[in-house]
């Protein structure tokens, strides 16, 4: 049996608790609890992925994630992970309305393969940086005073773009983006609807915050992510580019977004794994489309195949990797993480 075949899985579930209640248009967490697969080769080498579950997406239970994974774990026992195409194609198959786990498991098997090669994920996915910055989030809380205190800490952190969570009443959004503004006032600004607005009310919404003179860089998915057509609606007028996120959760819906006339595609793993994220980032390539890429509630050992992927990749304009500073984690689960934090970059060293 070559040094490259699986010889041992482990999946389990990981913990932790949010340092502030995350908020978006669809919902409340207050801690995220993740699957995860660790797989060992018999040369050593080892991989991990971390499946988040999610407030909008109410099946991507820990239990749901948990189970598809250890599915995944038996079938990969005894493979060469040099065929991992043939592990991730099966996944999908099977599991495919689980993204976040068949992400997980194409995570594990690529940070493995690199891993006994000899090198990270990054260099195996083009080593095109060696930092990249990203935003922080701020929560689509009511309370404007929580709002300002989690703006202030980022700007004396050195955050330079912060993403608003906004979810479709005009009023307690235009009071969030103002608490952020007076809190960090040299910060740009990226708005995300999660889905939270009709096409009317997202461009009333952004015309009323950059008439405030808000220095808006992206409206990330406004409408409901069936409504490709409003979506485009809203990009085709809006002054600022319209991002497709949960509207673009595949090669063929990004193909189908930016025919409708999405002006940007945001990549997530958690929707599309690591392959796939890099087909509809040669879409937008394609199409002179720019690229994010976010994440969801991963730890930072979770966050780090998206690390690996923008820093491999190169091509992503904004970058939403910010998961680990919203979590509570102790010192010993960062150390696992296999990059670096230092302020708004993210780093292998």
């Amino acid at each position: 049996m070559p040094r490259t075949a699986v010889a041992s899985a482990r999946v389990e579930l990981v913990e932790a608790p949010l340092r502030r209640p995350f908020i978006t248009a669809q919902g409340r967490r207050e801690r995220t609890v993740n699957a995860a697969i660790t797989l060992r080769l018999r040369g050593g080498a080892v991989g991990y992925g971390e499946a988040s579950t999610s407030i909008a997406r109410k099946r991507l239970t820990p239990a749901a994630l948990l189970g598809a994974l250890q599915k995944m774990a038996l079938r990969a026992r005894g493979r060469d992970v040099r065929g991992w195409r043939a592990l991730v194609d099966d996944a999908w198959t099977r599991h495919g309305a689980l993204s976040p786990a068949v992400a997980a498991f194409e995570a594990a098997l690529l940070s493995a393969l690199a891993a006994e090669a000899g090198t990270g994920l990054a260099s195996w996915l083009g080593g095109a940086l060696e930092r990249v910055e990203t935003d922080l989030t701020i929560s689509a809380s009511d309370d404007e005073e929580s709002t300002r205190a989690a703006a202030a800490e980022a700007a004396a952190a050195g955050f330079r773009v912060l993403k608003i969570k906004v979810g479709g009443r005009l009023a307690e959004d235009m009071a969030r983006v103002g608490a952020v503004r007076r809190a960090a006032p040299d910060a740009r600004l990226l708005l995300d609807g999660n889905q939270g607005f009709s096409p009317a009310s997202a461009l009333r919404f952004l015309e009323a915050a950059l008439k405030t003179g808000a220095p808006v860089d992206l409206f990330e998915q406004p409408t409901p992510k069936c409504d490709l057509a409003g979506l485009a609606f809203v990009a085709k007028r809006s002054p600022v580019p319209v991002a497709a996120d949960e509207s673009a959760a595949s090669p063929s819906d990004a193909a189908r977004a930016l025919e409708a006339g999405v002006s940007a595609l945001n990549v997530k793993l958690a929707k599309s794994g690591i392959t796939r994220g890099l087909e509809i980032a040669a879409l937008a390539k394609a199409a002179g489309t720019p690229l994010m890429i976010g994440c969801m509630a991963e730890t930072a050992r979770g966050l780090a195949a998206s690390v690996h992927l923008a820093l491999g990749a190169g091509c992503f304009k904004w970058c939403d990797l910010d998961s680990d500073l919203l979590l509570a984690e102790d010192a010993r689960a960062r150390r696992l993480a296999g990059w670096t934090r230092r302020g708004r970059f993210a780093s292998l060293a």
